[in-house]
């Protein structure tokens, strides 16, 4: 399954940057992260996520590696869990491209998902509006976050 967002912001691409390397201001973004924290910095990071799915409470230790990182315009990473006890796994590439546009920075978000096991056996249709549901809540905390650092920057 494929999704994707767009955010706009009056955060400049390189805050937008910092934001992305900031573990714990990104760990707070991501709707269900229990936890976070860099395994080796810019290169592979873990992280536990937490959700309700229908019937399940699945929970996703998650093992992340950096795939490229251009400062400050695009970034791709790959994400891979297995919960043992619902007996699901999860795949995830995400691609970030941060793009100056109108005085303003767009960060252009791509995920591309892949769910196996019980969960899959929900149906598509669950899954992805589940998905979606996490798309919306991490852009718009993504949004806020980045917005509110700028708003606590000092003016010129």
């Amino acid at each position: 399954m494929e999704f994707t967002r767009e955010i706009s912001t009056a955060a400049s691409p390189e805050q937008v940057w910092a934001l992305l390397w900031d573990v714990e201001r990104l760990a707070r973004c991501i709707p269900g992260c229990q936890s976070a924290r860099a395994v080796t910095p810019h290169v592979r990071y873990e992280a536990t996520v937490a959700e309700r799915v229908g019937p399940f409470r699945v929970t996703f230790p998650l093992d992340i590696e950096v795939l490229e990182a251009q400062a400050p315009t695009r970034l791709r990473a790959k994400a891979t869990g297995r919960d043992a006890s619902v007996g699901s796994s999860l795949q995830m590439q995400l691609d970030l491209a941060i793009e100056p546009a109108d005085g303003r920075t767009v960060l252009r978000l791509r995920a591309d998902v892949s769910v196996l096991g019980k969960l899959a056996a929900l149906g598509g249709g669950m899954i992805r509006r589940k998905a979606e549901e996490v798309m919306d809540r991490f852009a718009q905390a993504l949004r806020r976050e980045l917005d509110g650092d700028r708003a606590d920057a000092p003016t010129v």
